[in-house]
């Protein structure tokens, strides 16, 4: 072998060993539907103990996971924020509430949830418990710009309120806690970092300081840093989580041999 053959197969090993390994994507959120759907979130009551959850927050991280959907569209939470006000409803205290707020809104699904455990410091914690009310629609898809001005005349002037639908289910529900300190927990992390980009560092709050900005492969830190970053990763989590569930509860059950 030539000398210079000799220096092109060490480059190739050198490149090649010192080629970084591509990290695992997270997976995107896929929906287990055949159509298009409209879905509203429900701010999130807070059964943590802590009085530093914010339940709109929270809904807010949710609508905006499930709007990467492709059959998917979510109302704004301030739609729905609005719609309650007009039910004169604070929070969601019952199924009833659930079911007479998905037929003001005339959407495909409500999505409602608490906060089970927040913990906003290093390593942070934060728990959901989600459920999904549905109706099986017998019109066409709610009109994603639902005039929520008529709905609280309806409600205030002696107007006829809509009715809940016939058909409506109970669809998934799930339930997790995340810990920041937990190995499987960050390992997760990480795969959900590398998809949103090493230089993609949002700090909404302007909380984390320039001079702790980590390594590029360390950048997936600072989502233990900010519980509104974490927040968002958890609820990417629980959004898979529930249409993964979503798709088992619609996948039929095997033929009887």
């Amino acid at each position: 072998m030539t000398s210079e053959k000799v220096m092109l197969t060490l480059a190739v090993v050198l490149i090649g060993g010192c080629a970084p390994r591509q990290a695992p994507i997270a997976e995107p959120l896929v929906a287990p539907y055949d159509g298009p759907r409209v879905w509203a979130v429900a701010p999130l009551n807070n059964e943590s103990g802590s009085l530093e959850a914010d339940g709109v927050a929270l809904a807010d991280h949710l609508a905006r996971q499930l709007e990467t959907t492709d059959r998917i569209s979510v109302m704004p939470v301030s739609r729905t924020l609005a719609a309650m006000d007009a039910l004169r409803m604070s929070h969601l205290a019952s199924p009833q509430d659930a079911t007479r707020l998905l037929a003001t809104l005339n959407a495909d699904a409500l999505l409602v949830g608490t906060v089970t455990d927040y913990d906003p410091y290093d390593p942070p914690k934060l728990g959901m418990a989600l459920r999904l009310f549905t109706q099986r629609r017998l019109d066409e898809y709610a009109d994603p710009e639902l005039d929520i001005r008529h709905l609280t005349r309806a409600a205030t002037d002696g107007g006829t309120n809509p009715k809940p639908r016939p058909r409506m289910t109970l669809g998934s529900n799930v339930s997790a806690v995340f810990n920041g300190a937990s190995p499987q927990v960050r390992e997760a992390l990480k795969r959900y970092a590398v998809r949103r980009g090493a230089n993609d560092w949002p700090d909404p709050q302007g909380t984390l300081e320039r001079a702790v900005t980590p390594a590029p492969d360390e950048h997936w830190r600072r989502y233990l840093l900010s519980i509104d970053l974490f927040s968002e990763f958890v609820s990417y989590a629980m959004a898979k989580r529930l249409l993964g569930a979503e798709a088992r509860r619609l996948t039929p059950p095997p033929p009887t041999p």
